[in-house]
This record gives C-alpha cells, structure tokens and sequence, in this order.
C-alpha cells in the first residue's frame, strides 16, 4: 500500500507523463525512463515541420521532373523554412 507522499508523487508522474499507473510501475521496474509528454505548442510545431517536409520533397520531386522550379517555389519554400525557425526559437524560449 502507498502511502500519501508516495500517491502524490505517482499521480505527479501520470500527468506529466501521460502514462496510466500500470504503466509507470513497469517502466519503474524495467529501470526505464519516463519521459514527460510533449505539450501541444511542440505537438502544433512537430505536425507544421511535417507539413513543409513534404511541400520541400514536392520541390525537389518537381525539379528532378521538370528539371527546374521557379522562383516563387524558392520563395514559398524559403518562407517556411524561416517560419519554422522563428517558430522552434520562440518555442525553445517557452521551454527553457
């Protein structure tokens, strides 16, 4: 039986983590770490990074077809990139 402290400081580790009890007591066990879910500002930003990986693949597959991009597709690209950037280093602010 857990007592108080004990009860706190798992259900401290179920919201951070996300993980059910179940859960923890075998990564505990297992001498595994418990790593803190990503909170939704990383999830939005992770999900926006996928999304211009695939427009970039699209360039490049565009280019490899065609045999060139325009230079809107340059900038629309370069765009996103930047958008990205100024994204993770106001996240990284947030986080640290």
């Amino acid at each position: 039986m857990l007592n108080e402290r004990e009860l706190n400081a798992l259900a401290v580790l179920r919201e951070k983590s996300a993980l059910s009890t179940s859960a923890i007591i075998r990564k505990l066990i297992l001498d595994e770490r418990i790593k803190e879910r990503p909170n939704a500002d990383f999830i939005k930003l992770t999900a926006e990074i996928n999304n211009i990986g695939i427009n970039f693949n699209q360039l490049v597959y565009k280019a490899h077809t065609v045999g060139y991009v325009t230079d809107e597709d340059l900038r629309e690209t370069r765009a996103a990139f930047e958008l990205i950037l100024k994204k993770l280093n106001e996240w990284e602010k947030t986080w640290r």
